[in-house]
């Protein structure tokens, strides 16, 4: 089976003791693809971080909270939500030792903001000021339920798996701007954000959705289906 590395977060609550966790949507969605899920906790000790990336055959780079605007050079706009140079510090050495491995890497909503940012991209950091759009990105309906439609480009990975359009769920504000040169963009809504991103280079895997097809899995067959897409890719590349 194929381990799969998945990208951990921190939890502070009530003053107590942090806590080191990803969200079990993740794992059962690459349990339910016949992988083996690892999560990788959230650490500052480069060695610990390269070791676990040495052990999986792919990453999996998890949601969470904003990416730091000093990342891809911008000073932070009022709207800027919650951001975690730990968590920051953290992802992006994640993504240093996986591409310098050859790792297959598959990012959702931050993760896709991630790689994005690591090969020289920007983000959007506030949809709602900095753009005019009428389509909702930040869903208030259950988590499985679809928000808005994605056009999708033909000869690429979403397209084989969901065709010219896919219903998906939204939970962002910030998204990617400038797409990094060393990608193509392969999937957008309608006011033209950024849905999907698709490494260019053929001997290496590297997808980013900006939804999040792990809270839609368990219900929605083609969600669970790059899942398995993805565990595959990572069984091939051993």
């Amino acid at each position: 089976m194929s381990i799969i590395g998945i990208s951990g977060n921190l939890l502070y609550e009530n003053n107590s003791i942090p806590k080191a966790f990803v969200n079990r949507s993740y794992v059962d969605s690459v349990i339910r693809a016949s992988g083996t899920p690892f999560i990788m906790p959230i650490t500052d000790d480069e060695r610990t971080i390269k070791s676990m990336v040495e052990k999986v055959d792919g990453v999996l780079m998890t949601g969470g909270v904003d990416v730091h605007p000093f990342r891809f050079g911008e000073e932070p706009i009022t709207k800027i939500g919650t951001i975690s140079d730990e968590r920051d510090e953290f992802d992006f050495t994640v993504m240093k030792y996986a591409c310098e491995m050859n790792k297959p890497i598959f990012g959702i909503c931050r993760g896709i903001q991630v790689i994005n940012v690591h090969f020289g991209g920007t983000l959007i950091q506030d949809i709602p000021t900095q753009r005019n759009t009428n389509i909702l990105h930040s869903q208030t309906a259950e988590l499985y339920v679809p928000a808005h439609k994605i056009q999708i480009v033909k000869d690429s990975i979403i397209y084989d798996m969901f065709g010219d359009t896919a219903e998906v769920n939204s939970f962002h504000h910030q998204a990617i701007d400038k797409v990094s040169k060393d990608f193509r963009v392969t999937a957008t809504s309608k006011d033209g954000i950024v849905e999907a991103i698709e490494y260019k280079k053929k001997d290496s895997f590297i997808l980013g959705v900006q939804w999040h097809p792990e809270l839609m899995s368990s219900k929605n067959i083609k969600m669970q289906n790059l899942f398995d897409m993805f565990v595959e890719v990572c069984k091939s590349r051993k």
